[in-house]
């Protein structure tokens, strides 16, 4: 049986769902709240369970801005989460202990393997921040040699892609999922938008946007010089975003402020022709959402492959089938669409949502379906 510790060190049984529930959320990180939901009805112990997430996405990322109390502040800390930030902050507060991503195969923001990552609070600032040295991290100024507070968690990257039985069993049986743990499926696993590559698409944008936001890595991993370059990332971060909220302010630099640096004249230099191209198509740039694209661009930019249909049903039908097949039952799964924001495509989800939910009614006695999109979408 399942157990956890309670606050008297004394060992209680965890409780059972009469069936796993199926939670389907738009937005990923709404996910999050029927986790803690389950936490709070010790159906999850309070501390170290499994995450198997499955998405196109890493969704590992920290909102720079946010505290280490602030991640540790139970349901408050749901309003403050984003789709690319949910998971990390949970892992902060103990509640996820490993993380598991299975990734599609044009997915590559971390390298496949197993490595244990320490989060915790930034010691002079109280952010919270890893200890992982991986571009994922240091591209969003996240490092810190030192932390307070600090939780460690495991975490795995994995393809998920074969169709050959044996591999796919000798991939389950290598993860070694045990209960009890949390299934969470993104529907852009399976056909992967990126919204942001038709904005201004005439004159690149996307591209565009690389030569503003990117960054050059140090290649020394002495704690030290990996602290200079985030201190130096979090200046050009911010930077960058105190421009961008003055566009989305007045619509042009004129009145701007802030320092003359290189940053700026690129900005500069990519407002006159985001401008004359807004003015050709008769629209009004989006300057937030031109940020929002441009934070994505560092690191080579996010993943996109739109699968046909026949792919799509192998991957459902056969490949999860069959991995699903070699694991024990989760305690509950979480279903994303991410559909809303451009990630999974909208002339497909519906489809691919009925497929993975009827393949896991196949494997796992699942309840009905909580369609929680249903009553949040505009």
């Amino acid at each position: 049986m399942n157990k956890q510790i309670d606050t008297d060190n004394k060992i209680q049984p965890l409780k059972f769902f009469k069936k796993i529930p199926v939670y389907v959320v738009e937005e990923h990180n709404d996910a999050l709240q029927f986790i803690y939901s389950a936490i709070g009805g010790k159906k999850l112990p309070i501390e170290g369970t499994t995450l198997l997430h499955l998405d196109a996405h890493p969704d590992m990322l920290i909102d720079r801005k946010l505290k280490g109390k602030e991640a540790r502040s139970g349901r408050n800390l749901l309003p403050l989460l984003q789709i690319e930030n949910w998971i990390v902050p949970a892992a902060a507060a103990g509640h996820i202990g490993r993380v598991v991503w299975l990734r599609p195969p044009w997915a590559k923001q971390f390298s496949d393997g197993t490595r244990v990552i320490h989060v915790g609070d930034h010691p002079a600032t109280g952010l919270l921040r890893v200890d992982s040295q991986e571009p994922y991290y240091l591209s969003d100024a996240l490092f810190s040699s030192n932390l307070l507070s600090e939780k460690a968690f495991t975490f795995t990257v994995a393809e998920l892609s074969d169709v050959d039985e044996d591999r796919i069993n000798k991939l389950a049986l290598h993860l070694g999922i045990t209960h009890p743990y949390v299934l969470d499926i993104d529907l852009d696993f399976f056909s992967t938008g990126n919204p942001f590559l038709q904005l201004f698409e005439k004159i690149g944008l996307y591209d565009r946007l690389e030569t503003i936001f990117s960054s050059i890595l140090p290649s020394d991993s002495d704690a030290q010089a990996l602290e200079e370059f985030t201190e130096l990332r979090e200046s050009q971060l911010q930077e960058l975003e105190n421009l961008f909220e003055h566009l989305e302010k007045f619509g042009c630099l004129k009145l701007y402020k802030g320092p003359t640096t290189e940053i700026y004249k690129k900005v500069c230099d990519l407002v006159e022709t985001v401008t004359e191209e807004a003015h050709r198509l008769g629209q009004t740039p989006d300057w937030w959402m031109i940020y929002a694209a441009g934070c994505t661009r560092d690191q080579g930019g996010l993943p996109y492959h739109i699968s046909t249909e026949e792919e799509i049903k192998t991957a459902i039908t056969k490949t999860l089938r069959q991995f699903l097949l070699e694991l024990p039952p989760p305690v509950l799964i979480t279903l994303a669409r991410s559909t809303d924001d451009g990630y999974c495509p909208q002339d497909q989800v519906n489809m691919i949502q009925s497929l993975v939910l009827e393949t896991l009614k196949e494997v796992f006695e699942t309840d009905q379906p909580n369609l929680h999109y249903l009553n949040t979408s505009n």
